[in-house]
């Protein structure tokens, strides 16, 4: 007895030491990362539930490129395997209604094209669209056909004030127009099927009976057009923009997602259901303060599912026919590619701060855990140290505003840190709970990462999506700098190492206060003019004033902009330009003509991944310097 307790204590040392070693030699997240990082996206769902196809990106060193696959995996979890392999881009992958085929966008050979290939085995189809790049596809009902959206080229004829060699130097205001084309799905020539000189957005949807297709136009509406051609008859009739069409199953109606036309800066999406003829319009969202996002028809056309995203996460919700309204999800996460079986069985690219875009299977008939089927970065977050994540709240302007710290591995609270606030370019998204990638490479260079939901983030609602209508920036800026305070508050900071990394807020941020250590712009939209006191060329002031010209009217935008800021630069900034991007360089005019330690790099537009690991290294060099 006593040998076998003595084997048991040994046994349990080993364990807990090796489990200690394992964790021990984890790493922290570096830039070079990006070349073993994979992204999963588009998950499309069998209609039996059987089978998933998804969209598996990753980056080659050889080559210096970005690619995507399709992977398959069976909604047991027990069989995945990739279904295409090469260094090219595969993406958009569509069932048949059978789920016998596949059909999907490739650049294979460097032309982009559809192909389409039996899930089993068999040859691909190459589908030749006549040198027009599809962008998006369906199936019609029977399987025997396939829908795209494409580029039709504008007619070049040279104006009559134009010689006639001019032309081939002649840039017209359009290039052409987006159309709606069918082409057999065996493979043959592609017949247009919309016509007239407006844009059909997004993917199309076929009506059950295969007869015509739905599409969102440029104007806002949306059309049916008959396979067999005419003029499209227009189905909606309400201001604002009407996209996503989706027939039920039972053609008997028709869902889409419509945003108000309102004189504000931020208008709730909601869900509409309507007779197949446009008669009957019913709002199925009634009083959710959110926006829904890819709806999916129920297989008994009683019931819509859609994704909304909600202070940081993402849920599903179900709307019935009958005006009814449920949550279906509540957990603490982040979903995209909503893709919905017959049976009730879903799949989502699943993310939390420790899970980084796996694929994933529910239902949404009654509540159930997700099972992941696939976690393409599960091997690298294995061998990683990953930071904490900490949600935060604090209160700005009457408002709650939700933000999320990044600490570095190994936080020790009785330190103090230097804080990277990391403000997001674009204002109409949304900073959640998925794993921040960039933000474990900049905590793992040793910075707290702040990444804030200022007023006019969506997922709050409309009347906070709506609050930055006269400020912008502005009310976003004193947000952001009551989160700097609020963590600040907290202790583990250091208030003498604050950093700064953004676009425009960024900029202006630099602007009204002096209390960052360093600054990177990033393509900030502004226009600026340099003080004349200080401008080697004579310009005559600094500021910047949003949405106008200011070599119009200098003394006027002067007088009246609420703007003018530049002449308060003091914070060593590094500004990120674009190929073509005045708004970069004028900035660095500025803060060069007030005499601050700045620099420009032109990064362009460039897709290689080995330029966007650079950035990000420039950037820490910046403020690590």
């Amino acid at each position: 007895m006593a040998c076998a307790r003595l084997d048991l204590l040994k046994k349990t040392v080993l364990i807990f030491v090796s489990a200690t070693t394992l964790f021990a030699a984890r790493q922290p997240f570096a830039t070079q990362d990006w070349w073993v990082w994979r992204t999963a996206g588009d998950p499309q769902i069998s209609a039996d539930g059987q089978w998933i196809v998804y969209v598996e990106g990753w980056n080659d060193r050889t080559s210096d490129a970005a690619f995507a696959n399709l992977w398959i995996v069976s909604s047991d979890g027990k069989t995945r395997r990739p279904f295409t392999e090469g260094k090219w881009r595969d993406t958009s992958p569509r069932w048949s209604p059978d789920g016998a085929r596949i059909a999907w966008l490739s650049d294979r050979g460097g032309h982009p094209h559809i192909r389409v290939r039996r899930l089993e085995s068999g040859p691909e189809t190459e589908i030749v669209t006549a040198g027009q790049t599809p962008l998006n596809l369906a199936w019609s009902p029977d399987g025997a056909s396939i829908a795209f959206t494409a580029l039709a080229p504008a007619k070049l004829e040279a104006p009559a004030w134009a010689p006639a060699g001019i032309l081939s130097r002649l840039r017209l205001a359009r290039e052409g127009y987006l159309h709606i084309f069918v082409v057999p799905a065996s493979g043959g020539a592609a017949r247009q099927v919309s016509s007239g000189d407006f844009d059909c957005r997004g993917e199309p949807a076929w009506m059950p009976d295969g007869q015509s297709l739905l599409a969102s136009r440029d104007d806002g509406e949306i059309y049916v057009w008959r396979i067999s051609g005419g003029a499209p008859r227009q189905v909606t009739n309400q201001p604002g923009r009407n996209e996503c069409p989706l027939p039920s199953p039972d053609g008997s109606r028709i869902a889409w997602l419509a945003t108000d036309a309102r004189p504000q800066s931020y208008a709730i999406r909601r869900l509409y259901v309507m007779n197949a003829n446009g008669s009957r319009v019913k709002l199925l969202t009634g009083a959710l303060d959110r926006d829904p996002a890819a709806p999916q028809w129920s297989s008994d056309s009683r019931t819509i599912y859609f994704l909304a995203d909600d202070r940081g996460s993402t849920h599903v919700y179900a709307a019935r026919n009958d005006g009814t309204l449920r949550q279906v999800t509540r957990a603490t996460e982040r979903l995209r590619g909503f893709s919905l079986a017959d049976s009730g069985r879903a799949v989502a690219v699943r993310s939390t701060a420790r899970e980084a875009g796996d694929v994933a299977t529910f239902t949404v008939d009654h509540v159930s855990q997700p099972v992941t089927l696939a976690a393409p970065n599960e091997h690298l977050l294995a061998e990683r140290d990953i930071g904490a994540v900490e949600e935060m709240t604090f209160e700005s302007g009457g408002q709650t505003v939700q933000a999320w710290v990044v600490k570095p591995p190994g936080f020790d609270a009785s330190r103090k840190y230097p804080l990277l606030l990391d403000i997001r370019d674009d204002p109409r998204a949304m900073y959640g709970v998925d794993f921040n990638l960039r933000a474990q490479i900049f905590a793992a260079h040793g910075f707290v990462v702040l990444a804030v939901n200022p007023r006019g983030s969506p997922g709050y609602g409309e009347q906070f999506g709506n609050l930055l209508h006269s400020r912008f920036p502005g009310d976003d800026y004193d947000d952001l700098m009551r989160g700097v305070d609020a963590l600040v508050q907290k202790g583990s900071i250091d208030p003498k190492r604050l950093t700064v990394v953004g676009g425009l807020l960024a900029a202006w941020t630099i602007g009204h206060s002096d209390r960052f250590r360093a600054a990177v712009a990033r393509r900030p939209v502004a226009d600026w003019v340099a003080d004349v006191a200080t401008a080697p060329d004579g310009y005559h002031r600094a500021m910047a004033w949003m949405g106008a010209m200011p070599w119009e009217d200098p003394d006027q935008y002067w007088k009246h902009s609420p703007v003018f800021f530049a002449q308060n630069f003091k914070t060593p900034t590094l500004v990120l330009a674009g190929d073509s991007d005045p708004g970069s360089e004028e900035l660095y005019f500025a803060l060069r003509a007030r005499r601050v330690d700045s620099a420009l790099v032109r990064m362009g537009a460039s897709e290689k991944p080995s330029d966007w690991i650079l950035e990000l290294e420039t950037i820490l060099g910046w403020l690590t310097r």
